[in-house]
């Protein structure tokens, strides 16, 4: 009878969710990066970047698995619904925190069915003006905009919630010219179709290099652009990044949690690594797990905010 009690309670050990046996089992085979965007595009290449290195430290293959569509949700959906074990992870974008603001009904709950790992890189945003507009700083921006009310446009590629959330904070109106991507998007800028844009840092900054638009303020601190000045002086609040993370279902055990978490973060502290993402336009992520998550929660409640007020219907 005790032989069997014993039996049962060892295998209970080893099938418990948050058990050190189940932690020490991984990696104990390959690793997928869910990519939930076209290969060939930021996220593909943030994890090209860093996979080898934790190959290396796993001892177990890290391969890219490409799931794009309805604006990341299928391949957000597919790891939240697979198996807690740290073998099938997530790198998604600030789309993950703006979805719940622009979709009426997601097939997963962001906050309990996803955990948030860290981030790998952070991408300003920043604003740039064609060299015809007579500004040459965020607060000269507004100052026209304020002066001639709904005159003004901007250009975006993809949501367009940071611009609305820029109108929200400085108060000002100007119209939304949406493109589909950064490319068309800044072939216009830079021909004077659009007076301004926004997007991520690098995606503007040949045209900025170029002189053929003017930039006039980035959302952090950039070593790309150090001297850049920050949207947030003038406009206190405004904190638009653009970032791209790693993520796991819901429920993986803490001790796995914190493995991949640390071994991401002393990846992304490695100087090739690091340079390699600045190439791509990112500054390097690895902060804490929980100050990540907290600061999805925080953002996924901003941008719901931002959408309220400027009147867009989750569909």
């Amino acid at each position: 009878m005790r032989a069997a009690i014993r039996v049962v309670l060892i295998t209970a050990a080893l099938f418990a969710p948050g058990s050190t046996v189940l932690a020490q089992a991984f990696p104990g085979k390959m690793v997928r990066f869910v990519i939930p965007f076209p290969v060939g595009g930021s996220s593909d290449a943030n994890a090209r970047i860093i996979g080898p290195y934790l190959t290396e430290r796993w001892k177990q293959q890290v391969v890219v698995d490409p799931r794009p569509g309805a604006a990341t949700v299928i391949g957000t959906d597919h790891v939240a619904k697979s198996a807690p074990d740290g073998h099938t992870l997530l790198i998604n974008s600030t789309q993950f925190v703006q979805s719940p603001a622009t979709f009426a009904k997601l097939p997963y709950d962001p906050y309990t069915d996803i955990v948030p790992i860290t981030r790998i890189t952070i991408s300003p945003q920043a604003i740039v003006a064609h060299p015809s507009l007579p500004v040459k700083t965020v607060g000269e921006l507004i100052a026209l905009a304020r002066a001639r009310p709904g005159a003004l446009n901007m250009g975006t590629a993809g949501t367009t919630l940071p611009s609305y959330y820029f109108f929200m904070l400085a108060k000002v109106k100007m119209e939304i010219v949406p493109y589909k991507g950064a490319g068309p998007l800044m072939i216009d800028a830079m021909g004077g179709h659009v007076e301004l844009a926004i997007g991520a840092l690098s995606s503007v900054q040949a045209a900025v290099r170029q002189g053929r638009v003017r930039m006039l303020g980035v959302t952090s601190r950039s070593s790309a652009f150090p001297d850049a000045p920050i949207i947030g002086k003038d406009v206190p609040g405004y904190d638009a990044d653009t970032w791209f993370a790693l993520f796991a279902p819901g429920g993986l055990p803490r001790e796995i949690l914190t493995r991949i978490h640390d071994d991401v973060a002393a990846v992304l502290q490695i100087s090739e690594v690091r340079q390699r993402l600045r190439d791509i336009g990112g500054e390097p992520g690895g902060e804490p797990q929980e100050e990540f998550a907290a600061r999805v929660r925080n953002d996924i409640g901003k941008w719901k905010k931002v959408a309220a007020v400027a009147g867009i219907k989750p569909q």
